[in-house]
């Protein structure tokens, strides 16, 4: 095991927010004219605080990519500034064994008015570098950000493409110890992120230390092994990113754990149209294990018979992203709903979606036609989660990567 690099103990912040005691915002010629009226009065004000962070403690090994996740307002970035000694804490204690830089967002420590070059040398400089070691690395900062045409403008001219790969550039060349990133990723195209991962892949293995930040699952899971996953100022889960990702997408698509998933829905609602009306939604099965077939069950009345009339239910992940859409004419092209009462089953099958939380959303319309039910809008939902690990493998005991973890058979000869 490498020597902690990271040390951080029972670290806390607080702040003073102050309350003053007035039912509005008061003008410069309201205050002086209160003043003059009653200039003895007492204005009264009240003091309240609150802790950003409260009671940290954790440890990163020399060479790891280390993640924090975690809503906004978890504490994230104020947990960054006391790392990159930008805010002091508290109370607590943080140890850093080496040389610091940070990336907390798009062209921190550069001035506008400078140029790309001149940029270079003064960041790099704050960050502790003398002149010889950025001229060393200054042409593979300047390939890496694309910015040779333009390394002579203002940076205030950059758009915000070039600013943040010249800063990205910048912190990740000039050889730190410990490399601090707050959602970097999460500005400039398709290519520059993952020339970005690549560049943090390699640094990791050249020894440096990454605190890698980030709203982005599957970056986390592909660039971290462990991480904190933090809630209110606290830390709330700490271990493998498999673990701590599928506890946030929890909290994301539930933020009140004490109250349970809505896995039924009953109409209280007037969504009237001429061909159906949904009376009620619900998961048949309500377990959370993997190894078991959930059905889904749709009751409503059909109003008016219609060969091109299809419902069914669209299914997203805690990220809202869409896994799929099902109707029952995918599964038989020749049923038609009858007017009258119906109910429709649908079955998702065992092994087929990986850990986490599911909502389902009722779609439906007349096909190539017109929509009853849109997807994504306002339509009937419940929610169900997915617990377990993968299958009974014995070696997938958390979530694996990606949307979907269904178990194929296979053969081998």
């Amino acid at each position: 095991m490498s020597k902690p690099i990271i040390q951080v103990k029972n670290l806390s912040k607080c702040y003073t927010i102050n309350h003053k005691d007035r039912a509005s915002y008061n003008t410069l010629k309201d205050d002086f004219s209160n003043f003059i009226k009653s200039p003895f009065a007492k204005r009264e004000s009240t003091e309240e605080e609150f802790w950003a962070l409260k009671d940290i403690n954790f440890e990163v090994n020399q060479g790891e990519i280390f993640g924090v996740i975690g809503k906004n307002g978890s504490g994230k970035s104020t947990l960054l500034k006391i790392l990159s000694r930008i805010v002091d804490p508290t109370e607590g204690e943080i140890k850093l064994h080496g040389r610091v830089a940070s990336l907390l967002e798009v062209g921190t420590g550069f001035h506008p008015d400078l140029t790309g070059r001149e940029n270079i040398f003064f960041n790099g400089s704050m960050l502790g570098m003398s002149r010889k070691e950025i001229n060393k690395k200054f042409d593979d900062i300047v390939e890496f950000a694309e910015i040779e045409k333009f390394i002579d403008t203002p940076v205030k001219f950059y758009s915000s493409g070039m600013y943040v790969r010249l800063a990205f550039a910048v912190a990740a060349h000039l050889d730190p110890d410990i490399l601090i990133l707050d959602e970097v990723l999460s500005v400039g195209d398709a290519a520059f992120q993952k020339k970005s991962l690549a560049k943090i892949k390699s640094t990791m293995e050249a020894g440096t230390t990454v605190l890698y930040v980030s709203h982005s699952m599957d970056s986390v899971k592909q660039l971290c092994s462990r991480g904190i996953l933090m809630s209110n100022g606290h830390i709330v889960a700490m271990g493998s990113t498999d673990s701590i990702t599928y506890r946030y997408n929890k909290l994301m698509s539930n933020p009140e754990p004490e109250k349970e998933l809505q896995n039924n829905w009953s109409n209280t609602e007037a969504l009237d149209n001429e061909y159906f009306i949904p009376k009620s939604m619900k998961l048949l099965n309500e377990s959370s294990l993997n190894n078991i077939d959930k059905w889904v069950e749709i009751k409503g009345r059909v109003k008016k018979k219609d060969e091109l009339l299809h419902i069914g239910f669209a299914l997203y992940n805690s990220n809202k992203s869409l896994l799929f859409i099902t109707y029952p004419t995918d599964y038989d092209d020749s049923i038609v709903l009858n007017e009258g009462n119906v109910t429709l089953k649908a079955k998702i099958p065992k092994h087929l979606l990986n850990e986490g939380t599911y909502t389902i959303e009722l779609v439906g319309g007349l096909h190539n036609k017109m929509w009853l039910f849109e997807p994504q809008t306002t339509n009937p939902s419940i929610n169900f989660s997915v617990e377990k690990g993968l299958s009974s493998s014995k070696y997938w005991k958390h979530a694996r990567e990606g949307y979907l973890a269904p178990v194929i058979e296979w053969g081998v000869d």
